[in-house]
């Protein structure tokens, strides 16, 4: 594997930045879509994405991983959201907060924020950055994708406008699994349209295998009766949007969604028993949940956790039956 620059004072590289900037890498989430295997340490090109991530920063004057601990080049901090798997609102409030703030002598005036699922990372973010460098005067320089869609997880923020956007969130009903679209929505917004595929992630093996990453052969990979695939245009901003429709649309103020856990039950239901099996599996544990949540059983949260638990146990079993040729 390839090894990231030696680290120099302060970060990872001892090189003088065009702009001074920290930054914010997040690596954690379930990877459901990907059998539970976590998307940083899939390898492209001889480095894990994670790796790749931190060489895209090398530069930062801190750098924060938001995630669990794994071995990595250089010097870099550790944080997790809390409460774990809360969204990337509530993980990155945890890395711009174990960032030196903004009044601080050592704060740098701009954060980077990227996810570690980008194979191009380094070259996604160096247009950014050149943005920045040439004095943008907006709270954000936000990467689209070819498509024109903005990708929040790949931006350059102003310290002070986001620490105050994520203050006022975590004032206004907390950070945990809010959409990003409302941290956005408080700030002013430069874009910056990619070239193709620098904006792509990897959040399916599909989409692994078409970048060349191969599945690796370790626990936590999809078995043969478990691969939550789902289409690509399942993008995860659009999900939480689409779900918070849903939930107002139903009055349902207060619930909240594990969107990995029930996708993650669909794609088993699909590749499992056939596929129109993952809407009809998805909805009656839904059903079972809202009428343990409703009559009492249990709290609409540990309803909705015990129903998928037991739908995946039901699929486990299916899946063993047949592999035993019952």
């Amino acid at each position: 594997m390839e090894s990231l620059p030696a680290s120099g004072v302060g970060g990872l590289s001892a090189e003088k930045p065009a702009v001074a900037f920290d930054a914010v890498v997040l690596a954690g989430g379930r990877a459901s879509r990907l059998g539970g295997y976590p998307k940083p340490r899939l390898v492209y090109e001889g480095a894990t994405l994670l790796d790749r991530a931190l060489r895209a920063v090398s530069q930062a004057g801190r750098v924060v991983v938001v995630g669990p601990r794994q071995p990595v080049a250089g010097v870099v901090h550790w944080a997790r959201e809390s409460p774990e798997f809360a969204g990337p609102v509530a993980a990155l409030g945890a890395g711009v907060a174990a960032l030196p703030s903004a009044g601080e002598p050592q704060g740098a005036p701009w954060v980077a924020v990227l996810a570690a699922d980008l194979p191009l990372a380094a070259e996604a973010l160096a247009p950014l950055l050149a943005a920045c460098a040439l004095g943008a005067e907006s709270d954000v320089v936000l990467a689209e994708d070819e498509g024109g869609r903005q990708q929040p997880l790949l931006a350059l923020y102003r310290r002070a406008p986001l620490e105050r956007a994520l203050a006022d969130l975590a004032e206004d009903g907390g950070l945990a699994d809010r959409p990003l679209r409302h941290l956005v929505a408080r700030l002013s917004v430069q874009p910056l349209r990619l070239e193709p595929r620098l904006a792509d992630d990897v959040d399916t093996w599909s989409a692994a295998e078409r970048w060349g990453i191969r599945r690796p052969d370790s626990p936590g990979v999809q078995t043969e009766y478990e691969e939550p695939e789902m289409p690509e245009t399942d993008n995860d901003e659009i999900l939480r949007e689409w779900c918070a429709e849903l939930v107002d649309a139903f009055e349902l103020d207060g619930l909240e969604v594990d969107i990995d856990a029930v996708l993650g039950l669909a794609g088993v239901a699909a590749h499992g028993v056939v596929r129109p099996a993952a809407p009809l599996t998805t909805f009656i544990a839904a059903y079972a949940a809202g009428f343990a949540a409703g009559s009492g059983q249990a709290p609409e949260k540990v309803a909705m956790e015990s129903a998928i638990d037991l739908a995946r146990r039901v699929l486990k079993s299916r899946a063993d039956r047949a592999g035993s040729g019952e």
